[in-house]
């Protein structure tokens, strides 16, 4: 057996440098110190999420994605979160980028919209700048709570930049949308384990041309960092019949398993089923069939 290498004099020094410190000291230490996520370190969602994903929720200091189509259960699932939020007094930001989410979607879900602090912008800048301004304020005032912060789309916003254009100048390209979020992402990244915050990504997904599956909107970005990331699509709508003539009362949803880096031995199933009502999300099936999607 080789012979072990010291290492206690080093991790005292460090101990020393950082004792003033306890958020960089909590980053540095021996091997043995990995470990993976307890319960305390999830945003706790219910049952029908944590047998979808075989997660406990949504990680502090990881991101999580929904991509999908239209009406296909997405914002359903932010506001979902943030019911499990308020049920354990953490803090919730939400920015909502496409002018359709209503109080009244949060009050049918049992969400108090009064304790929902809410962005509102489709630029990419004003909303980046405005999350992270009521980030900080959350915590400047709240400094030993949690945090959820939701942002609902990204695949929606559109760059100031481009919005600004004049299309008849042939050197002025679009793409701002897409820097954008890159550098909103990678501040998102570099403040997250800094504080205790959830952050839930909604997005949409675009057909790949000439090949299988969907791509998710928002640029590589996103793709990379997100832990944990579900692509959904609406399978059909619910209906029932009242006094002879059909009413909707909902959609049954798929989710495919996209990423799951939370837990990469045990991912869960790569296809689930919900049907989403006014009751909230009902699991009513799942496989491990592949189709197509990464995982």
């Amino acid at each position: 057996m080789a012979k072990q290498i010291d290492l206690s004099k080093m991790m005292a020094r460090m101990e020393k440098l950082y004792a003033k410190d306890p958020s960089k000291l909590n980053k540095v230490g021996l091997g043995d110190k990995l470990r993976g996520l307890t319960e305390s370190d999830f945003l706790l969602m219910p049952p029908w999420w944590v047998k979808a994903t075989n997660t406990k929720g949504i990680p502090y200091g990881k991101i999580v994605m929904i991509a999908g189509d239209s009406d296909s259960g997405k914002t359903s699932t932010a506001i979902a979160a943030m019911k499990a939020a308020q049920a354990q007094n953490v803090g919730v930001i939400y920015v909502e980028t496409e002018g359709k989410t209503t109080t009244q979607d949060m009050v049918n879900w049992g969400v108090d919209p009064t304790q929902v602090f809410l962005v509102q912008s489709s630029i990419a800048e004003e909303a980046f700048e405005m999350m992270f301004a009521a980030w900080d304020g959350f915590f400047l005032d709240n400094p030993d709570q949690k945090l959820l912060v939701i942002f609902d789309s990204l695949g929606n916003v559109v760059s100031k930049r481009d919005s600004e254009m004049d299309l008849t100048t042939s050197n002025q390209k679009p793409g701002g949308k897409g820097q954008i979020n890159r550098l909103g992402i990678n501040k998102l990244v570099a403040k997250r384990a800094e504080d205790d915050v959830a952050v839930l990504f909604i997005n949409y997904t675009y057909d790949n041309i000439g090949s299988p599956g969907k791509t998710n909107a928002g640029g590589k970005a996103v793709n990379f960092f997100s832990s944990l990331t579900y692509q959904t699509s609406r399978k059909q709508w619910l209906e029932k019949t009242v006094k002879g003539e059909k009413v909707r009362i909902g959609a049954r949803v798929q989710w495919r398993l996209f990423k799951n880096h939370i837990d990469k031995a045990n991912p869960g199933p790569k296809n689930v089923e919900f049907d989403i009502t006014a009751d909230g999300f009902n699991l009513v099936g799942s496989s491990n069939e592949d189709e197509g999607n990464e995982a």
